[in-house]
């Protein structure tokens, strides 16, 4: 038996054309594999006159209600930000759509009112792709340790700080490492959000929204943008190198939170991590250490994550229509 799912694609940057691009590479063997036939019924963009290789023009609007009122079972979200992207989200919701992510700043802000949302419309939100691209750390802590209680969890969430850091200890200077990373296409044309650190705060929050049952007691945060090369070559000499590490980590009374650059030595996990590359470490009371890494900045590792959401979505629901 097959099951034919209708996605309704809002946005089609980087992220949203990758995932166009491997509905079309794999989508015979994901249906051959998993009974799952996918379809991306229309396409949400700004500029309806560009060209975008790879998706039908016949599916593209400018019009958000086209995308979510065509009877789609799944609805991506891939425009970003928090209100419009709020407003579409909760539409899906209330149809009863499946609606799965890569917004962290979404979920970061108002996580618990979506997810309650679709918990009351009986519907899922998928939303791995909003931390750390490929690496399935959402799913570990919602699945894989969902038996354990999570003492702490920290990593390297941000590949453009990652990315920056690497390219500094090879010799660039940070604004000449952060050019790079733009056009590598790792960083936005404005940073800020990632080099000062508020991309990997969202994303430890939602890690820690799923990781403990507690409110946070305290929450510091700072990115690289102060970085100098004499503080990479220093840490170089002490067989250390500089990480931005995002930690959670349970205290008496709730959870404490940071994200600043730390010296990491040489042979540390996080030291390891390179370019875009992302760590994390989740140490459970039962299971100890768990550590996962991989790719977590780039169109296609992050369309990866969507495209396991969209499956996960298809085979929890029972709506789909057998082909």
């Amino acid at each position: 038996m097959t099951h034919h799912v209708r996605i309704g694609l809002l946005g089609c940057g980087n992220v949203g054309g990758g995932l166009v691009q491997l509905v079309a590479d794999e989508g015979v063997r994901i249906r051959e594999r998993y009974g799952v036939a996918l379809e991306i019924v229309r396409v949400l963009v700004r500029d309806g006159e560009r060209e975008r290789p790879g998706v039908d023009r016949r599916l593209i609007t400018t019009h958000a209600l086209d995308v979510l009122d065509a009877d789609c079972d799944v609805i991506v979200e891939l425009i970003g930000g928090v209100h419009s992207a709020g407003s579409f989200v909760r539409r899906a919701l209330a149809r009863g759509c499946n609606v799965v992510t890569a917004n962290k700043a979404l979920l970061a802000n108002c996580g618990r009112e979506l997810f309650a949302m679709a918990e009351r419309n009986d519907v899922t939100i998928g939303f791995e792709a909003s931390v750390c691209g490929a690496v399935p750390v959402v799913r570990a802590l919602r699945r894989g340790l969902a038996g354990d209680s999570i003492e702490s969890i920290a990593g390297i969430l941000n590949g453009t700080c990652n990315y920056v850091l690497t390219r500094m200890e090879e010799g660039l200077d940070f604004e000449t490492a952060l050019l790079r990373a733009q056009a590598n296409g790792f960083a936005e044309a404005d940073p800020s959000l990632d080099i000062d650190g508020e991309d990997a705060a969202q994303k430890l929050r939602i890690l820690a929204d799923l990781a403990f049952d507690a409110p946070v007691r305290r929450a510091i945060m700072m990115g690289i943008r102060g970085v100098t090369s004499a503080e990479i070559d220093d840490a170089s000499e002490k067989g250390c190198v500089i990480r931005l590490v995002a930690e959670a980590r349970r205290v008496a009374g709730g959870v404490e939170m940071s994200v600043a650059p730390r010296l990491v030595p040489k042979s540390d996990p996080f030291a390891r991590a390179i370019d875009e590359e992302n760590v994390v470490m989740i140490r459970g009371r039962a299971s100890g250490d768990v550590t996962l890494s991989g790719r977590g900045a780039g169109p296609l590792p992050t369309a990866s994550a969507v495209l396991s959401d969209i499956l996960e979505c298809g085979d929890r629901s029972r709506r789909f229509a057998t082909v």
